[in-house]
């Protein structure tokens, strides 16, 4: 795998690689999903195949049968990622100027983006594309609003992958920023609903996941991670060891290039599976009681404060 947004973002955007940093920097999965340029601007053209026909083997001089392939056409618009931030023009002149409050204030902002939209990204896009194309397990979790998620993507150019505009992301800024009215005084209604005097700046970008291919997305949901004394992993409903096996073949998953994403606490809870098998020698050296999984059957975990910690609601 390559091209993830944050070695993309770096590359085509040398003036800002702070600004990468600061977007990716609270949101791990964010920052490792491959992209790939949008066939036009800002609207990506694919191919979703549904039958195909191969080579077969023969004997010599037998009839060569047709082979060929046939799909649908489909499509993926570009989303804006922006908006706007102002500062009155007394603060601003405290600061050293409206451009230096701007990228004072930036990184924050850029941050708590990076995070947004990596919480949009597992709840309104991953999560619903598994439950809708058959690629959910329940893990039996009855409590409302305590249940937790856990994802499985097979990132494949063309089918999942993220996807950006060239011309935007990618003409030497991650973000467009636009001082706005020519980075003159302007006035402006603020959140406190007064009329103040002072500056604006616009930021943008456009991106976009593109998931095409059901085979590559799927997920468990209804974790509950309350403490239960009577089951065998110590939580009320933790998936099996067999779900977890068929959360990685419902997405066709390989070592090579497919990612299992959860919260801290569900990857926590999951060691309960390495711990009832661990052993410890008498060796000297032997003194480091580790529970922590990394990864599930070849397939690395990735674990997110994106995630609710606990607090989803329940899957019917």
């Amino acid at each position: 795998m390559k091209n993830f947004f944050r070695d993309v973002g770096i590359a085509m955007a040398k003036k800002q690689t702070h600004e990468i940093d600061a977007v990716t920097e609270e949101a791990p999965i964010l920052a490792q999903i491959p992209m790939q340029e949008a066939s036009n601007g800002l609207r990506n053209v694919y191919e979703e195949l549904k039958d195909v026909d191969g080579a077969q083997l023969l004997n010599l001089d037998d009839e060569l049968p047709t082979i060929g392939c046939d799909g649908t056409l489909g499509y993926q618009d570009l989303s804006v990622l922006g908006g706007v931030i102002r500062v009155g023009e007394d603060k601003a002149k405290k600061m050293g100027g409206a451009a230096a409050y701007f990228a004072k204030k930036m990184p924050s902002i850029l941050r708590q983006t990076g995070a947004d939209t990596e919480k949009s990204l597992l709840y309104n896009t991953i999560r619903p594309y598994a439950k809708a194309n058959g690629r959910e397990q329940k893990a039996g979790g009855t409590t409302a609003n305590s249940q937790y998620s856990i994802l499985c993507v097979k990132w494949v150019s063309g089918e999942t992958t993220g996807l950006y505009d060239k011309d935007g992301f990618g003409n030497g800024k991650v973000f467009d920023m636009l001082p706005l009215y020519g980075g003159n005084v302007y006035e402006f209604t603020d959140t406190d609903g007064k009329v103040k005097v002072g500056f604006a700046e616009r930021i943008k970008a456009y991106f976009a996941l593109q998931l095409s291919n059901p085979r590559n997305v799927s997920s468990i949901v209804n974790v509950e991670l309350t403490a239960d004394a009577s089951s065998d992993t110590g939580y009320k409903a933790l998936p099996t060891e067999a779900m977890m096996n068929k959360l990685i073949r419902d997405a066709r998953g390989n070592p090579a290039n497919t990612f299992i994403y959860c919260a801290p606490a569900v990857l926590d809870a999951l060691g309960a599976y390495k711990g009832s098998a661990l052993q410890m020698t008498a060796a000297a050296a032997d003194d480091d009681y580790n529970t922590v999984i990394a990864s599930w059957n070849g397939i690395r975990i990735i674990t997110s404060y994106n995630f609710d910690d606990g607090t989803e609601a329940v899957v019917a």
